[in-house]
């Protein structure tokens, strides 16, 4: 049957006749040689650009290209190299907006450079980390973007170096993890949540909760610190303020209400994450209070969904389209071959809530 085929395609070219849409779709590099009359090798030094083929070659093969719509199998091109032109991102929580937002940014910086994106949800899983690394190999990927806030364990380096040693090259997004000889981009988190209470302070609030994931996440530990700092300056912290749950909406709404039901007297809220500041705004409405008159929310990370809530949050800035930037910049060459580290910037987004 497929040497009827062939011969019905072979007969079908030399008459003249324009090839089907279906055939158009599984055009190969046979198909491409046949048409314009070369070998396989005339057909593959031109698609990869070889100055040894002869111009008239070369347009015939760029006549069969066009007139075929054969699109090349970037995988298996890759695979000749030694690996595909996949980068896996793996991010911490996929259900958390932050990670939704990167993993378009760094989707759109990645096919600027003709690579395909793998998405990989960890879900807080130390063992399904571990265990992407140890198949990392095997998988021929053209890099790894780790997204996560949880802290690494010690014990995954020698797997981060063997995919290193396999040509993976390897980069994380807000988190530090140069110590396992990664490329970090990360946002300036223990000042700018510092930089957030103290503004705090200084409109009079001395009764400031802090809501957000701390032991386990190395992020929100970095944000903790910061505000910390700068209630403990002020002589105002209290632990029975401190409130650590998870980067969730849930997290925010049910840490005021457990405040309030205790009776707790307390004046600002600084979230450490949007939607735990979305979730604290929902639960004062629902008590009857207002923001920010009665209480003032801060968030940390300037989701699209803030600028939209009523009041509209107050937040701590990010910078998604920098950081893929600077991750495709690393990907095409014109970073930096080190473990070096790359801190972006956080503004405070003054808005209603503060």
């Amino acid at each position: 049957m497929m040497k009827t085929f062939s011969n019905a395609w072979q007969t079908g070219l030399s008459e003249g006749t324009a090839p089907s849409r279906d055939s158009l779709a599984s055009a190969t590099v046979i198909d491409v040689a046949r048409r314009a009359g070369v070998s396989l090798a005339t057909v593959s030094r031109v698609l990869n650009a070889s100055a040894v083929v002869s111009p008239e070659l070369r347009d015939k093969v760029s006549a069969a290209v066009q007139a075929l719509e054969y699109r090349p199998n970037l995988m298996a091109q890759g695979l000749r190299k030694g690996h595909s032109n996949t980068v896996a991102l793996l991010v911490g929580d996929i259900a958390q907006r932050h990670f939704a937002e990167l993993t378009m940014h760094v989707q759109s910086s990645l096919e600027e450079l003709g690579a395909s994106l793998m998405l990989y949800n960890l879900g807080h899983s130390a063992a399904r980390l571990k265990d992407f690394f140890a198949r990392a190999p095997a998988m021929r990927l053209r890099g790894i973007v780790l997204a996560v806030s949880d802290g690494i364990a010690p014990s995954l380096a020698p797997l981060v170096t063997e995919a290193r040693r396999s040509g993976v090259t390897l980069a994380a997004i807000g988190q530090d993890l140069t110590r396992f000889g990664i490329a970090s981009i990360v946002h300036e988190e223990r000042a700018a949540c510092r930089r957030s209470v103290e503004r705090l302070l200084t409109l009079g609030h001395t009764r400031i909760a802090y809501v957000g994931r701390i032991k386990g996440s190395a992020v929100g530990s970095e944000r903790f610190r910061g505000y910390r700092t700068a209630m403990k300056a002020a002589g105002a912290f209290d632990d029975a303020l401190v409130f650590d749950l998870a980067f969730r909406y849930a997290a925010g709404h049910d840490a005021i209400v457990r405040a309030l039901d205790r009776g707790m007297a307390l004046t600002a809220v600084q979230g450490g994450s949007d939607e735990i500041a979305a979730g604290a705004i929902a639960a004062l409405r629902d008590r009857g209070l207002r923001v920010p008159e009665d209480v003032a929310i801060v968030g940390f990370g300037d989701i699209e969904l803030g600028a939209y809530l009523r009041p509209a949050l107050t937040t701590l800035s990010s910078h998604p389209t920098l950081a893929a930037r600077h991750l495709r910049d690393l990907f095409d060459g014109k970073g930096t071959t080190r473990a070096d580290l790359t801190v972006l910037p956080r503004s405070l987004v003054l808005r209603g809530s503060a």
